[in-house]
């Protein structure tokens, strides 16, 4: 079986399509029908179905794969823990296994821009540190820096976060201080959309404690609750789509600036569908 480097993968899917791949250029007989019987698996086109993503594969098949791949035990702890992160359904269970991803990949040379990108959102404050850090006031203080998020956080973690923007292109240095960039977080859409999850997660808890940690002068909060159909549903997503880009529009002419906000939006159910 030929040997790609698994690694350099979070997606056991795209994973499995490159082995394939591989195998075929080494023998051109090698086909879907061939892996599927020496997986045992009874349908000759499940794994091209499975790489396609219309099909998941089972705890047992996982480890199938991995014996008929020679997987080292790093490597099918890894592939494991990938199969995991794509098919779970909690995101605390998606969170656990790519946590153990990266502890896997650690000793590996492999470039982690994925991990940097889940960093960015995983750690709420990384945001807010994006804001400040192009602030006048900036001086280089981490010390300032750390001081002026809330709840405040430590020099050492406003140094890592200035530096994680700085890998990802989302600020840069100019003159004495540093600006934003254009650069935008682009990855594979299951470690987005994990990280952008642990994002709203922690953010929403945040919007809890800041009910008796700031003075009600200085925040808004207002909700409703209504009974709407599917189409009404869709119609507030579209109104809160179009409030998002109000409020940007006005940060965006708003100078000068004194400090930075949170704002969420949120809209979930609260009641089981009627049948």
């Amino acid at each position: 079986m030929a040997k790609i480097n698994i690694f350099r993968y979070t997606d056991y899917r795209a994973y499995l399509r490159a082995c394939f791949d591989e195998c075929k250029k080494s023998d051109p007989k090698f086909s879907h029908r061939y892996l599927c019987r020496r997986l045992g698996l009874a349908a000759p086109n499940f794994i091209m179905l499975v790489m396609q993503g219309k099909r998941s594969i089972s705890r047992s098949l996982t480890f199938r794969i991995s014996r008929e791949f020679r997987h080292t035990a790093r490597e099918a702890e890894y592939f494991e823990n990938m199969v995991g992160f794509a098919q779970a359904k909690a995101v605390d269970e998606k969170d656990r296994c790519f946590t153990r991803m990266a502890a896997l990949r650690k000793t590996t040379n492999v470039e982690k821009i994925d991990e940097d990108q889940y960093k960015y959102y995983s750690n709420w404050y990384n945001l807010v540190v994006r804001e400040l850090v192009t602030s006048p006031e900036f001086k280089g203080d981490y010390n300032w820096l750390a001081r002026n998020v809330r709840p405040a956080i430590t020099p050492s973690q406003a140094k890592r976060s200035i530096e994680l923007l700085l890998k990802l292109g989302l600020v840069k240095k100019k003159n004495n201080g540093f600006v934003h960039s254009s650069a935008m977080i682009s990855t594979g859409p299951d470690v987005t959309s994990l990280a952008v999850a642990n994002f709203h997660k922690t953010m929403a808890g945040k919007a809890a404690e800041a009910v008796n940690a700031v003075r009600k002068e200085d925040r808004d909060m207002t909700a409703c609750t209504v009974s709407i159909s599917r189409k009404g549903f869709d119609g507030i997503k579209e109104a809160v789509a179009e409030c998002r880009k109000r409020v940007l529009s006005v940060a965006e002419a708003d100078e000068p600036v004194d400090r930075v906000y949170q704002v969420n939006f949120q809209v979930f159910p609260v009641s089981k569908i009627k049948t």
